[in-house]
Order: C-alpha cells, then sequence, then structure tokens
C-alpha cells in the first residue's frame, strides 16, 4: 500500500465485506494508520465512526474537522445543472 493523503473516500472493508471505516478525502494513509485501524476494529468488534477515528488520529485535520453534509457544505461535490 502507497503511503500519501486520499484522494477519494476509502472504504475499508472486512473479509465478509462488512465496513470497517469510511475515510474521508485528505486523509493522509499509511501503513502504521492501518495497523491502527484493524487494531482498533478488532477491540470494538463493529464499525469505526467518525468518534473512533478521531480518538485515534488527533492530528488527522480530515476527521478533527469533519464537515456535516448540511445539503451546503457539500454543493460544490453535486452536479452542477
Amino acid at each position: 500500500m502507497a503511503a500519501g493523503k486520499l484522494t477519494e473516500p476509502k472504504v475499508i472493508s472486512d473479509f465478509n465485506q462488512k465496513t470497517v471505516c469510511l475515510l474521508p478525502t485528505g486523509f493522509y494513509f499509511n501503513d502504521e494508520r492501518w495497523d491502527k485501524i484493524w487494531q482498533r476494529y478488532e477491540e470494538k468488534g463493529d464499525t469505526l465512526g467518525m468518534a473512533d477515528l478521531k480518538e485515534l488520529f488527533p492530528d488527522e485535520a480530515t476527521v478533527q474537522n469533519a464537515a456535516i453534509d448540511n445539503g451546503d457544505t457539500f454543493e460544490r461535490c453535486r452536479d452542477k445543472k
């Protein structure tokens, strides 16, 4: 796996296709962070939410300052008419 910032959201799933977590665009992803995510998933036994990611990665702005889709926030991502 190559390290770097994600250019699009990334869904991590287990071998049963159950969602482990959803990482936002811009999240810095590397092997160390991969291991942290899987360790927390195994401890929790369930999908990781944004609160889990905030705790795991306190220095990661993309999870600490996550936008809320209120219909306006993500307007730039929607198809323009």
